[in-house]
């Protein structure tokens, strides 16, 4: 039995049919016993545009530790969070685009009601590593269901 909120299922349906998000926008990851739904950075990108979102970034703390602020507006209402990229918590190159990756994906998400319901795959790197991890056990699961059997 896995353990999912059905509001999480309702946003992910709703993400699907408002914004033309399909199943490769999404997937699942396995965190003890729960099921927690996982979207792409693009996919959440195109949903801010959708919605007419704008965000502006400002960068508080440089290499080695990178944190990035981001204030991201719909209509009358604003939201504000922090993206950090440390060498403990990201192998990427790149720590400064991971930093506002993550902080544009929570501002996206809390403006859309979905924060802490729906993750950015840019959350964590263990959420990428995990997946990954999933999708080719589920290759090999395919290939092995498919081989012919010999009786």
């Amino acid at each position: 039995m896995t353990n999912i909120t059905p509001y999480s299922e309702e946003l992910v349906k709703k993400f699907k049919e408002d914004y033309a998000l399909t199943a490769e926008d999404f997937w699942q990851l396995k965190v003890g016993k729960k099921q927690l739904w996982i979207i792409k950075h693009n996919a959440l990108e195109r949903v801010a545009t959708a919605e007419g979102i704008d965000w502006k970034l400002e960068c508080l703390s440089f290499a080695p530790d990178v944190v990035v602020k981001c204030t991201a507006y719909k209509a009358e209402r604003y939201v504000e969070s922090f993206g950090e990229a440390t060498p403990n918590n990201s192998s990427n190159k790149f720590p400064y685009a991971m930093a506002e990756k993550r902080a544009v994906d929570r501002c996206i998400l809390k403006l859309l009601d979905a924060h802490a319901y729906i993750y950015s795959d840019e959350e964590a790197d263990d959420f990428k590593k995990q997946h990954k991890e999933n999708v080719d056990n589920e290759e090999a699961t395919d290939l092995i269901n498919s081989a012919p059997r010999v009786e």
